[in-house]
């Protein structure tokens, strides 16, 4: 039978820029449009917008009194444009009272609702004009926001389209989008270095967090194992990263039966990346965070075979990897002070004659047994053998796992809350205060020792799923017994967050969100160095 040869696939890892940003004490006089904030409730707009001109007051001012601009937070409302002016973009914030405690991921959407209004209207710069913020005496300030507000910019802007015919641009066979790289002056922002660091940090952060997207949304036929390890090897070299890839061999002398045992069906073997970062401005070498993240490239759910109505989507079970991919380039780009070590298990789980079987057991890395009553939960076995590795070779301070884990955590949780598990209280909170800070929320859900009984098999240590009973909270109790009570650890189920189907505040609908990337780097910065 002949070789069917396909098109060279995409640049994988190449995302198009979505803005380019200046700074600037005062307005400009030249741009396609000017964008300024409005509360909901403040009908009298003109003693707010010092520094623009009579005629965009007036307007203002004109269309918050008639009603028609209802300055509902996240939206984006276009009004005719005064002169020297194609256009004026209202950007809600809500209610002013209600600002305060929510600011940064109102902020967020608003800068998501800027940058799709700009696109529906063809803009190619945009002046951001603080509005009503520019008088508002409470904290946090615009000037503290701007970085924020650029954020939701890059975020809302993300596009996946190297696959639509007349969509790309570009030498890469579509590795660039055709949305034009939209200019964007942020007024009354001083462009002093403070500010300049505060907004390029924020920049960098949102970019990965995109480039985590980017790589989630590619399907399998363009990323497996083999593909990933090989874009892995291009990320270190770029961002100044050590990579080493144990593969399928390797795996097997070290006794990595969960990782080996999910990868057996597919035809690209699995592998596990490993990805380190050493800050240059160190002096000892310290004890590493570990992030790990699962990478399953698409998921048949092997025997346990998924219905096919939703398995297209399974494409996303890559997103915890991908976030680590994410993490890993902001923490170069931004020059973290942290030795950081990722690592991605990364397998594909099909169905052949050689793939495991319910009734099956496996030996893990760390010697215990498990029975498989269920290779849909095959997640948590790839986990396993990258959480014992990884404490048995760093010994780190604290090990963190983000996966696309259970549908239970979805039924629990829905696309507002991620699981979160942990054997530590310190860790715990650390990660919901980021996860406040950054709008990617956790709930955590217990790890009590009665739910071991879920897990108790007659013939091994224990199996890999009780069934549907507190199924979140059996993954979580499953990953616990690869990490040593004294290491902290925590464990993200962030299923229901890895690629929301609606639109969702300030990320775009039928993409994946990059869940888990500015969530971990902002836990990283926390961190005592």
């Amino acid at each position: 039978m002949p070789v069917t040869r396909h098109p060279a696939s995409p640049a994988i890892g190449r995302v198009p820029p979505v803005a380019e940003f200046e700074l600037s004490a005062a307005p400009a006089s030249k741009a396609d449009a000017v964008a300024l904030f409005v509360f909901s409730d403040s009908v009298d707009s003109i003693g707010e917008l010092a520094g623009l001109s009579a005629e965009i007051r007036t307007s203002v001012s004109a269309a918050m009194k008639s009603g028609d601009v209802k300055g509902k937070a996240g939206t984006a409302q276009v009004i005719g444009g005064a002169i020297g002016l194609r256009r004026i973009i209202l950007l809600g914030l809500g209610k002013r009272a209600e600002f305060p405690q929510d600011a940064a991921d109102l902020i967020r959407w608003a800068g998501a609702a800027s940058v799709k209004a700009a696109r529906e209207l063809k803009l190619q710069s945009v002046i951001v004009h603080p509005g009503c913020l520019i008088n508002h005496d409470a904290t946090p300030t615009w000037e503290s926001l701007a970085p924020r507000f650029a954020e939701g910019l890059v975020l809302g802007g993300f596009s996946f389209k190297v696959y639509k015919s007349g969509k790309t641009t570009g030498p890469d066979n579509g590795a660039a989008s055709a949305d034009r790289v939209i200019k964007v002056q942020l007024a009354h922002v001083s462009p002093g270095p403070e500010n300049e660091i505060a907004l390029t940090t924020q920049l960098q952060i949102a970019t990965a967090a995109n480039y985590a997207r980017h790589l989630a949304c590619h399907p399998a036929n363009t990323v497996n194992p083999a593909t990933l390890c090989d874009e892995a090897r291009k990320l270190a070299r770029q961002f100044s990263l050590k990579c080493t890839i144990i593969n399928a061999a390797q795996a097997a002398r070290l006794g990595m039966g969960g990782l080996l045992a999910v990868g057996m069906g597919s035809r690209t073997p699995p592998a596990m990346i490993l990805l380190e970062y050493n800050p240059s401005s160190s002096g000892k070498r310290q004890d590493p965070i570990v992030v790990v993240g699962k990478a399953v490239t698409f998921d048949t759910g092997g025997i346990s075979i998924k219905p096919a109505a939703d398995m297209g989507a399974m494409k996303y079970d890559k997103c915890g990897g991908m976030a680590v991919m994410g993490i890993m380039r902001a923490i170069s780009c931004i020059g973290l002070n942290q030795r950081v070590i990722g690592i991605i298990p990364t397998a594909e789980n099909s169905v052949d004659a050689a793939a495991y079987r319910p009734g099956d057991i496996i030996r893990m890395y760390n010697g215990k047994t498990v029975d498989v009553t269920n290779t849909d939960a095959e997640g948590r076995m790839i986990l396993a053998d990258a959480l014992a590795y990884a404490c048995e070779k760093y010994r780190p301070r604290a090990v963190v796992d983000m996966a696309t884990l259970t549908g239970g955590v979805v039924t629990a949780l829905g696309s507002v809350y991620a699981g979160l598990m942990s054997n530590q209280d310190e860790i715990a909170a650390a990660l919901v205060i980021a996860g406040q800070q950054t709008g990617e929320w956790l709930w955590r859900l217990p790890l009590h020792p009665r739910y071991a009984k879920l897990l108790e098999s007659p013939h091994a240590d224990f199996t890999n799923s009780g069934g549907r009973e507190a199924h979140p909270i059996q993954g979580g109790m499953f990953l616990n017994e690869f990490v040593p009570g004294e290491i902290p650890w925590a464990h993200l189920d962030i299923a229901g967050l890895a690629h929301p189907r609606k639109e969702h505040r300030y990320l775009s609908a039928d993409n994946a969100s990059g869940f888990g990337v500015r969530l971990l780097v902002e836990f990283l910065q926390s961190l005592p160095g």
